[in-house]
């Protein structure tokens, strides 16, 4: 029991992370449409406000499916609302997705894998580039993710729970996600495959 609110506490802590960025910036054109009679600036608040609580929602959006029990407990997904969700996570800023996915649906549970290796694939860009994901479906089902552009990164620790998963103890916040994407590969009776190059990380399973 104290394993699985561990395991929950850690990952509330990451998700509470993600989004004290957006709602704070929330916060902050509020206080500067309160204070201010400039129109200029008043119009700029408001773009401020629009464009984070536009963020918050993606964010949510794409969490409650990656994280979360949306929808029924079993289930088949459409991978367009994989690739939906996925261009919400990514927004407008320097990352680009390529969207390499020529099937329709999959279960619930391979989706969800599916988009965790995408956000940690999109951590791993801090100075933006390209994000390909890709689904192949013949026999097995084969799920690649790469993340390509300069300074593209993945910690040490982040690559090895991913491999070989951690004793919670050993684990922070920021990868909590790492982890619940090694539990659930493993759920699924597969593993990781991690490769790091020059400025390319590639994340792979085969279901």
């Amino acid at each position: 029991m104290m394993t699985d609110l561990t395991f929950a506490s850690l990952l509330s802590s990451r998700i509470c992370h993600d989004l004290i960025s957006p709602v704070g910036a929330i916060n902050n054109g509020l206080e500067i449409l309160e204070d201010e009679s400039d129109a200029e600036m008043s119009e700029q608040a408001m773009g401020l406000i629009r464009n984070s609580a536009a963020s918050a929602s993606a964010k949510l959006q794409f969490m409650r499916r990656s994280f979360g029990m949306a929808g029924t407990v079993s289930e088949m997904v459409s991978l367009d609302e994989a690739k939906s969700l996925s261009l919400g996570l990514v927004g407008k800023g320097a990352t680009q997705l390529d969207w390499q996915v020529g099937v329709q649906s999959l279960d619930k549970s391979i989706v969800k894998l599916l988009l965790n290796m995408i956000l940690i694939g999109f951590e791993a860009l801090p100075r933006g580039g390209t994000l390909r994901a890709g689904v192949q479906k013949a026999g097995a089902t084969n799920l690649m993710i790469s993340a390509e552009g300069p300074k593209a990164r993945l910690q040490e620790q982040a690559i090895t729970i991913l491999r070989n998963g951690a004793d919670l103890n050993m684990v922070e916040p920021r990868e909590a996600n790492m982890l619940f994407t090694y539990e659930l590969a493993k759920s699924l009776g597969t593993t990781i495959h991690v490769s790091v190059g020059d400025e390319t990380i590639e994340i792979a399973a085969t279901i």
